[in-house]
């Protein structure tokens, strides 16, 4: 009787031990999930970084074409040539190559 009880006790830990273990893996806290978030972190880092970058970029931009006082002043160059970009304006002497138009092989 005595080794009986043994057993069950034994086999009571085990199944308690391999039921934790289960949750610790896969629970809503479990160490799976730990990962899968740390990926997502880094995955939206790296988007967020992307982001400033773009926002840089267009603060950039707008900065070129502000003209309020104690500004530095529109960039004369860049605002023609973004005219000229979107307007599709050139000079009569120059020639124009569209690069986005040419058909890729």
């Amino acid at each position: 009787m005595n080794a009986l009880k043994r057993v069950m006790l034994l086999g009571g830990l085990v199944l308690a031990s391999v039921y934790l273990g289960y949750h610790a893996w896969t629970g809503e806290q479990g160490l799976r999930n730990h990962m899968i978030i740390k990926a997502e972190i880094t995955e939206t880092r790296a988007e967020l970084a992307a982001v400033q970058a773009r926002r840089m970029a267009m603060e950039d931009r707008v900065a070129r074409l502000d003209d309020r006082p104690g500004a530095p002043g529109v960039d004369v160059d860049y605002l023609e040539e973004r005219a000229r970009a979107v307007l599709r304006f050139a000079h009569p002497d120059e020639i124009v190559v569209d690069v986005d138009s040419v058909p890729s092989r």
